[in-house]
This record gives C-alpha cells, structure tokens and sequence, in this order.
C-alpha cells in the first residue's frame, strides 16, 4: 500500500515512502501517483491549472516576478498517545521556519537554490474556525497516531478546519508501509483534503534531528498541483508530458541520492536531471529549488482553485495578516469529540479532548453515563440505558476556563439479535441490498456496484473499479446484517466467498480487508487481509480486468472464536491504490468447506502428517519473522499457540488434543491462513 487518506474521484493522493536516511541506500519507489497517473485521463482539476499557466505566460512580463505574496494559514493537527510523537511547538515552528525557506528561496538558508521564490509564505493560524484565539496547534490523544489505511478517514472526525481556509497538516507516529507523508491533490471535496506526515520528518529539531524538513515541502507541492520531476518519464514534450512543467528537465525515473544523473536526452540544451527539485526523491539535504515553471502552476491553483485560502479577508478572519495583534492571554477554548457517538446500550464511548491552547484540568459531566462525570482528559464510559444524552466539558489552564455542551451527542441504541447465522449471498438477485447487504461509500465517488460482466455462478458479481478510482487510500465497504452467530449449529464456522483481482502496475496493489465487530461497530477486529500479491488472481495489465473461470480465489475466514455472540457485524473493505477490478461474489457464511486447501498468501505452507498424532511437521515456502501458530477446536477456542521462529521448517507437538477436527491457524505479517486439522491417536 503506497497511498492513505480520503478524497473524491477528481483528486489524487500522493505519498512518499521510507525515511529519508534510507533514500541513498534504495531505489524502491517511494510513491505510485507516478504509474496512476500514466493511466487516467487529465483530472478537471489538471485541466484548470494548465489553463492558468498559459493565461499567466501571456500575461505582462512584469507579472512573472513582482506580483504579491500568497499567505497560506496553516493548523497543525497532532495526534499522539503521550510518545515521542507530541513534538514540542517549537520543532512545529522549525518546520514552518523551513516551508517558508524553502517556497521563499531565502537568502542563507538551504531554500536559497537555483530556482525562484515562489512568492507563497507559510503562517501558523492565529484564530480557530470559531473565532478563538489558537496558536494553530491541535493536541489529540488517539490511538489513530499509528495510522491504517482503512482508518485514515477518521482523522477528519478527530479534528478538522475548513480547509477552504486552512492548510490542515495532521502529524502521526506512523503510516502503514513505512510511508513518510502523503497530500491530497486540487480538486478534491472540501472536507478530505490536507496531508499527513510523520512527526519523526517534521522539522529539524526534537524528533526530527538530523532530518531536513523536506517532507512537508515535497507534500505541501502536491497539494499546489505539483507532479513529481520524474512524472510520466521522460515524454515527447516538455511542456504538455512528463510533470507539465517545461522548465524541469525529462527524468525517467526518480533520484534517490545526490549523483548528478542525465536519464533522458530529448530536453535541448540536454541538461543533467534535477537532482535539487524538492518534487524529486532525493535526500532532503540536496533539495533546494522551485522552478518558474513550477511556481506558475502554483500560482495557477491558488488563483483557480484554492482561491479563498490566501484571500485578504481569510488572512483577518485567521489571524494572519500582518496587522493582527495576539491578545496578552490567549484563554483555553473547549471543544471534544468521539469516534463513536452511536453505540448500543451496554457498551462504552471514548470521548477526546481537543481543546485548544493547553488545558490541564477537565471536568466532564455525562447523563445517562456511568461514570456520570470525571476529571479524566479523555475519558471511557458506559451507557447501559437507551436515549439521547447530552455531554458537557469544562476546561481550564489555571488561569483560563471554557465550557462546551452538546446536546444529544450520544445515542444509545439497542442491541437486538442478529439474524441467524447461516447466509448465502451470490449478488444475483435483484434488490439483494434490501436483504440486509449495505455499501459504505464514505466519499461519495466510487464504490462497490452489480457487475454482469464477471461471475462464479449466476449473472452478476460484485465489483468496485480501482482502475478509474483516483482516490487513493478511501475504503468502500460492503456491510453484512448483523448476525447472531450463537444459533449457529454445525461444528465449524467460516465465512468464504470467491474474488478475483488485478494489478494495473506491479509496484503498487490495493487492499482487500474484513473485519469483524461484536460491539454494535464500536470496534473492528480484522480478521481477513489481502494485498500484493496475496491478492493478486489475474495478470498485470493497465485495461479494466475482467475475470475469467480461472482467475478466482476462495477465502475462507474461520470465525469459530466469535460463535457465541448474538450480535456481530462483518464488512468486506476494499482500500484503493490506484489498481484495477476487485470482483467478489458467492459469499457464504456457515460450516467449514470440505476439501479446504492452503490458501495463496504470498507465504505458502504445508502441514504433515494430517491426520496427526503426536507431532506435526510445518514447512512453509519462505523465512519470515513474527509467525504465530494457533489451533482451534471445533466451538472455536484456542487450544494450542506457537510463537514460531524464523526457520522455515519445524515441528510442534500434539500431544495435548484430543482426536478429531481442529482449525490450525499461521499468522504472519497480520494475515492469517487457515488450513484443517484432523488429530488421530
């Protein structure tokens, strides 16, 4: 997965992998937009802005350098769990320090490189959307800091500023598949759009010693409608191919150290690639230039589409024109939210606190709840009657207070009874959803629909289209009924279903993922994942993929350990990175299928002897570390558990079980393989 965060179909995610002290040292390549983008038509988006660059070349020459600053307000979204991650306000101003450098080409610092100042500055927001006083930081305790693909729109309900006036920057403590930062590109719906990065990259102090800040630069130039130096290759023309930037050299593919390399030969004069650009991948510590070109299509999305952003009347409404005078004490505001403000009765809320400008006490009261009131920042409690209830939240520095109520911020549902376990969907019955199968389409672009061109069995299967899906990072869910998997009467239970799935590039794959909650959704368990090649069922290939007989896949998820419970919601996620068609269809959830095979998971194994008595022997294809071994009887509780070495081939014994059917489970790298287990003395 090279790609996280929400955004519609007319924007473009863009994502920098590794760390930087790992450039020199790999030529793996950091982000995909690069082979997408070879594949989509010109976003609208894309179109508006080339449209602005001519318009701004035909202008009078005396535009080109004397026209007037562009102020962006920016607010910081910090998400942490009290680590490291909560870097000071001063490595935040070190960053801020460096965007401007940078965009600014100011004289002695790195910023002052070949290229041109971009006439764009950087300032922190002085005034919340609210009309309080900020110092454009936003404090949140939250697990999201280790952030997930399928999880990333929750950093909007977290916290979020119109971004139609803001710059919203959220910094976390990880991104899956070692991702440094990622923005959203123009174009996107006013609610999805920003960036996240690492805080480890942010600035150049603190956490972020001996890093550059390059990060944010790189980032924040998608976010202006920059493509990277090496984008599309080295192209015919400069000027309408490669980063439709005339002004920086063809390059065939990325930099990742500081050589001077010449990779195409179609430029004149023929010139060396632009190892300085900060929208190369070369360390931070050779980066130092914009070019012209690269500031018109800056300019040319600041003047099209983010228009407001910089407008005189936003820099007074935030805080940030030059005659905005801080107040002496700039007071605590307020504010909190949760996750999960619909829960069923009996189960527990977290609510977060992100009040602004450094609250040290809270006092929360929760009617309805139990508690019914604490003095915790970010408290847990339990609602055990139904009803709307109100939540109230004083905060205070010591000096300062400030006080937030919402009315029926909590709702309390009743769990009910799921329907019986056992379900059969072959998605070719017109209608079906009215049969309990929801989508989730949390961007409103594409999603999970009927397809008539694919099938295992019957006329229709279902398909999400990540081809033409450039909203790199959204999920789109299909949700099951709630199910009451304690009716269930066989001896084993499953959920299997059939897919099929290409790449359109081999560097990148979209993820397939289901989760599991026995919470009423206030918690998901992922107990299926595919991606890469465990996911892979068709060749490569950059036309829509259709799916013949041969290219199925079945998986098969055991679920004996959720067997008791009454209520339990299940939903297949697909999170797209720019692939193709994902088909799922005959989708079944009961007894364990007989004939069950090792599934293709990137990392095969095989078990002998089976039936087995008192050792069995594992083997698997490849050495990997942190494999775990777990068996299960037949009601789904775990009877044996193996932390198992890097070896490829061992031996357990069985010694401990009883005869008869076990489900034996290997997990490895967070993906789970399951294969039947007869114990035969």
């Amino acid at each position: 997965m090279n790609q996280i965060f929400k955004q519609a179909a007319t924007t473009t995610f863009l994502a920098l992998l590794l760390s930087i002290s790992t450039f020199a040292q790999s030529h793996d390549e950091p982000c995909a937009f690069d082979n997408v983008s070879n594949n989509r038509s010109i976003l609208k988006a894309e179109a508006i802005i080339q449209n602005g660059v001519v318009q701004l070349k035909n202008a009078p020459i005396s535009e080109a350098s004397h026209d007037s600053l562009f102020v962006i307000p920016v607010v910081i979204h910090v998400i942490h769990e009290d680590g490291p991650e909560n870097i000071s306000d001063a490595q935040i101003q070190s960053q801020i320090q460096i965007m401007n450098e940078d965009y600014g080409k100011l004289s002695g610092t790195n910023g002052d490189g070949a290229g041109v100042d971009t006439r764009v500055r950087f300032k922190l927001a002085q005034i919340d959307p609210d009309g309080n006083c900020t110092n454009g930081i936003v404090r949140i305790f939250s697990s999201l800091t280790a952030h997930k693909t399928y999880e990333r729109a929750m950093l909007k309900e977290l916290s979020f500023w119109d971004n139609t006036k803001y710059m919203n920057i959220y910094l976390v403590k990880s991104i899956t598949g070692g991702v440094l930062g990622y923005s959203s590109f123009p174009g996107g719906p006013a609610d999805e759009d920003g960036m996240v990065v690492r805080s480890n990259v942010f600035g150049n102090m603190g956490t972020a010693n001996g890093q550059f800040g390059r990060t944010a630069s790189h980032e924040i130039g998608h976010w202006f409608g920059l493509y990277h130096t090496f984008n599309n290759g080295c192209g015919t023309d400069l000027c309408t191919d490669g980063d439709y930037v005339c002004d920086t050299p063809p390059q065939a593919s990325p930099s990742f150290d500081c050589s001077d390399i010449n990779s195409c030969s179609n430029d004149v004069p023929d010139v060396n690639d632009q190892k300085e650009n900060y929208m190369n991948y070369t360390p931070g510590s050779c980066k130092s230039m914009f070019t012209e070109g690269q500031r018109l299509r800056i300019k040319s999305t600041l003047q099209n589409i983010r228009t407001i952003i910089w407008s005189e009347a936003n820099l007074i409404a935030t805080g940030t024109d030059s005659n905005y005078t801080a107040p002496t004490v700039c007071g605590v505001a307020a504010n909190f939210v949760t996750l999960t403000p619909t829960v069923c009765e009996g189960n527990s809320v977290q609510f977060i606190d992100i009040s602004l400008n450094n609250a040290t006490s809270w006092n929360w009261t929760f009617p309805g709840g139990n508690p019914s009131s604490s003095t915790d920042q970010n408290p847990v409690i339990e609602y055990a009657t139904l009803g709307n209830f109100d939540v109230t939240l004083e905060a205070s520095d010591g000096t300062t207070s400030s006080t937030k109520t919402t009315t029926n911020f909590i709702d309390v549902t009743t769990p009910g009874v799921g329907q019986p376990g056992a379900f059969y969907e072959s998605f070719d019955k017109p209608g079906f959803i009215n049969e309990g199968v929801s989508i989730v389409n949390y961007d409103g672009g594409i999603t999970w629909e009927l397809d008539s061109a694919a099938s295992v069995s019957g006329g229709y299967s279902f398909r999400i289209n990540n081809l033409i899906n450039t909203n790199y990072g959204s999920s789109d869910e299909i949700v099951l009924p709630y199910f009451d998997l304690s009716s269930h009467t066989g001896t084993t239970l499953f959920l299997t279903f059939q897919w099929a799935y290409a790449r359109s590039d081999p560097s990148f794959s979209d993820e397939m993922i289901v989760l599991l909650s026995t919470d009423c959704g206030v918690n998901y368990n992922q107990v299926y994942y595919r991606s890469g090649n465990g996911l892979v069922t068709g060749p490569t290939q950059t036309t829509p993929f259709v799916p013949d007989s041969s290219q199925w896949k079945k998986a098969e998820v055991f679920l004996g350990q959720y067997i008791n419970f009454e209520y339990v919601q299940i939903k297949i996620v697909n999170v797209t990175d720019g692939g193709n068609n994902l088909y799922i269809d005959d989708l079944n959830l009961g007894d364990f299928p007989t004939g069950i095979t090792p599934l293709d998971n990137g990392s095969l194994f095989s078990i002998y002897p089976n039936p087995a008595s008192s050792t069995l022997n594992l083997k698997f294809d490849s050495v990997a570390k942190n494999r775990t071994l777990s068996i299960y009887n037949t009601i789904g509780k775990q009877v044996l558990s193996k932390e198992l070495g890097v070896e490829n081939q061992t031996s357990i014994s069985t010694e401990s079980l009883q005869n008869g059917v076990y489900v034996l489970e290997i997990t490895e790298n967070n993906t789970r393989t399951v294969q039947k287990l007869i114990i035969s003395k």
